[in-house]
């Protein structure tokens, strides 16, 4: 026996050092395999958010908002959900390093495919409705996610570009509606040549987003009128309202 082995052998008896067991290893790889499945599921979530937000988001008034279609586009594109992505998909990466393979591979490969996982992922969780749900629970759940939207409240509040939201509160003869819209502020509108979409009719509490022109100080002529993201989200903008924020 060489003296570097009587050596080895001398220090593990004296250390006591035992190998170690093969199911902790396995236990190892599971662990991290399950925290790489669970960084792409959590990813595809985020993503599945950011899908349903693009979708409902209504590109036909880009031209009213911005001078180019990216310059909209970069105001109504979901970053918070994007960031979500970006960090699940970082863990999936550490995850997946450390896994027996996993030094193999450059990180941006691993990055890249992390990040298709969960597109793909969130374009599947999209179909069942599930992203649409957990949107608004963290709506109505989380205060500041409120902040996050504000910027739809604001799209949908700039008269002057000739768009206008809020509720009608009272139908007076003639074609002619008084909005309260979402800072509060009465107007009164004119809808004899307005298109009512998504099978509006005019009635008193019915929340309504509107396009058109704006002819003076509380006057506003629409063009077009369209529910307020559906109506089964009625009574959204009195509860956004007392909360001061609107989606």
């Amino acid at each position: 026996m060489t003296d570097i082995s009587k050596n080895t052998l001398d220090k593990i008896k004296k250390e006591n050092v035992h190998p170690i067991p093969r199911h902790y290893f396995l236990f190892k790889r599971s662990v991290l395999w399950i925290l790489f499945g669970l960084s792409i599921f959590f990813g595809s979530i985020a993503s599945g958010i950011a899908i349903f937000l693009l979708t409902r988001v209504e590109w036909d008034v880009s031209h009213y908002l911005a001078r180019s279609f990216i310059g909209f586009l970069l105001l109504v594109f979901p970053y918070f959900w994007l960031i979500f992505l970006l960090g699940f998909s970082i863990f999936s990466y550490i995850f997946f390093r450390h896994t027996e393979q996993g030094y193999r591979y450059k990180t941006a490969w691993i990055v890249l495919l992390s990040i298709l996982l969960s597109i793909v992922g969130g374009a599947l969780l999209h179909a069942t409705k599930l992203p649409e749900s957990l949107e608004r629970v963290c709506e109505e759940n989380v205060p500041f996610y409120h902040g996050l939207g504000k910027h739809r409240h604001k799209m949908w509040m700039s008269p002057h570009q000739g768009l206008l939201a809020g509720e009608i509160t009272h139908i007076r003869s003639g074609a002619i509606i008084e909005l309260e819209d979402l800072n509060g502020m009465k107007w009164t509108v004119h809808t004899g040549d307005a298109i009512w979409r998504g099978n509006l009719s005019p009635s008193e509490n019915l929340q309504i987003k509107l396009i058109g022109q704006m002819k003076g100080d509380g006057q506003f002529v629409a063009y077009e009128i369209r529910p307020w993201e559906g109506q089964r989200h009625r009574g959204r903008i009195q509860r956004n309202r007392r909360m001061g924020t609107y989606r």
